[in-house]
């Protein structure tokens, strides 16, 4: 009986987290559609499991200029956009670290990574994916296996 109902409580926190997600997912689409309406809109993201994952939208003008900046942080999907305050005006291509003092560490990050997402497709590119933090564990453990196999077996890299 308490197995069955761990069963149930678990496939209800699958619905209600599957709900939640669908209603942040909305709010981006949201506010990408109002900042892409106006303008070529940059997108940085900084994904993380324990720490606040990051999410920054940038919005352009013909002359690469930060017209409007919005920004989602947290670690739960009750997260929602909040104006990026004190970057406008500045040139994408022309961002550094010493213009983002005033920002904390991830929302800074996000901000290069949509910066450098910029840089990539103006050139032609093709944007790599981010490994979620999950999959960066479960490569660091296949690593490890693999290490003390070839070990084990004499195979040497």
């Amino acid at each position: 009986m308490l197995f069955i109902t761990l069963i149930i409580l678990a496939a209800i926190g699958f619905v209600v987290q599957y709900i939640l997600g669908y209603f942040q997912i909305k709010n981006f689409t949201k506010n990408y559609i109002e900042l892409r309406s106006n303008g070529r809109v940059a997108i940085g993201r900084r994904p993380s499991i324990f720490k606040s994952g990051t999410l920054v939208l940038l919005q352009l003008n013909n002359r690469n200029e930060i017209v409007k900046g919005r920004y989602m942080q947290g670690v739960t999907v009750f997260s929602k956009f909040k104006a990026l305050k004190g970057i406008d005006g500045y040139n994408i291509k022309k961002l550094c670290h010493t213009d983002l003092t005033q920002y904390n560490k991830l929302l800074v990050k996000a901000i290069l990574d949509a910066q450098h997402t910029f840089n990539v497709i103006e050139s032609g590119g093709e944007i790599e994916k981010i490994p979620s933090p999950l999959m960066k564990v479960v490569k660091k453990v296949n690593n490890i296996f693999k290490n003390e196999r070839g070990e084990k077996y004499g195979v040497h890299r």
